[in-house]
């Protein structure tokens, strides 16, 4: 099925495969920071996983509508979330323990 061929896959310049771990949803969104790769999903979510393991850093956090493009900005405080019905939403960063 459609479901089981989603998958995350992390690789060195060099081509080695790092990580790799199945994903129950579909990422429409990707961004990448030293230590996190954030995703938007089709499933209205956006996902918070550190760079080099993958695993989920925070739980998920809901959005109402699919997301089109996620951005970190530049101090890496915030999230910039952008919806499926052109709403643009701001979600406060900063370390995972304080998200």
């Amino acid at each position: 099925s459609f479901q089981d061929r989603l998958a995350l896959h992390l690789y060195s310049v060099n081509g080695k495969l790092l990580s790799s771990v199945p994903l129950d949803r579909e990422v429409t969104a990707m961004c990448l920071t030293e230590d996190f790769v954030v995703l938007g999903t089709s499933e209205c979510s956006l996902e918070i996983r550190e760079l080099h393991s993958l695993r989920v850093a925070v739980p998920p956090v809901p959005m109402r509508v699919p997301v089109r493009s996620v951005s970190v900005t530049k101090e890496k405080s915030h999230i910039l979330v952008g919806l499926e019905d052109g709403k643009l939403i701001v979600v406060g960063a900063g370390q995972p323990t304080e998200v």
